[in-house]
């Protein structure tokens, strides 16, 4: 296939694509055309009100048979209460533990990391705390491609919770959207293909991230 039409069609599917339903959370894979709309990393992002997370969970050691467990979270819009992503992944994982706590060593760690299309709100931010309060074997990695109204004092605040709670924060990079890709995406055998302001934007998130956590006033 032509290289060139591949692009031409990422770039199409920023501007527009078909809402699809799903079945539950987690899903296993997106559709090519959500990860480049929902993930594509502009600083100010119009229409873009869901968030999704690819999420994998293992062990800190990997000679263990743990489990490794993958997949992506949506927002929950329906038929149940409104709830966001983030929540919707710590109810399930609550769950999941109580058969994975079975398999840890003394000692042993969950790693989870999430590749998050908004980084969390205050709220959710705080929930992660406290999950990370109740339960001390747990790790958290998070990496966003947006960060959520991040001149938001109450939102900035969220995030420096988060840090402070030892997890650890980070803007996706352009090896990190690649994974993503390969690893969570529905991709039909298409290789991933950059947008052009992927690294700018990348930079520009990253001071504004850094600011954020080594900022304490605001």
């Amino acid at each position: 296939m032509d290289l060139q039409y591949l692009r031409e069609e990422a770039e199409a599917w920023l501007e527009y694509y078909i809402k699809k339903s799903w079945t539950r959370n987690p899903m296993e894979q997106l559709y090519r055309d959500y990860f480049y709309f929902h993930f594509y990393n502009l600083h100010n992002a119009s229409l873009r009100f869901g968030c999704y997370i690819c999420y994998h969970v293992e062990g800190t050691q990997t000679h263990l048979p743990m489990p490794f467990k993958k997949g992506v979270f949506e927002n929950q819009f329906y038929p149940k209460k409104r709830r966001h992503t983030e929540l919707c992944f710590i109810s399930w994982f609550r769950n999941q533990k109580k058969f994975l706590d079975k398999m840890l060593s003394p000692g042993e760690k969950y790693r989870v990391t999430w590749y998050m299309s908004w980084s969390p709100c205050i709220n959710c931010a705080n929930a992660v705390v406290r999950f990370l309060e109740e339960n001390e074997n747990a790790d958290w990695r998070i990496f966003v491609a947006r960060l959520y109204y991040s001149n938001s004092p109450e939102h900035r605040l969220g995030l420096r919770r988060l840090h402070h709670a030892g997890v650890q924060m980070n803007i996706m990079s352009s090896e990190d959207f690649e994974y993503c890709w390969e690893t969570f995406v529905d991709h039909q055998g298409t290789p991933f293909f950059p947008w052009d302001d992927m690294d700018e934007n990348y930079e520009r998130l990253s001071m504004t991230l850094e600011d954020i956590l080594q900022n304490q006033e605001n």
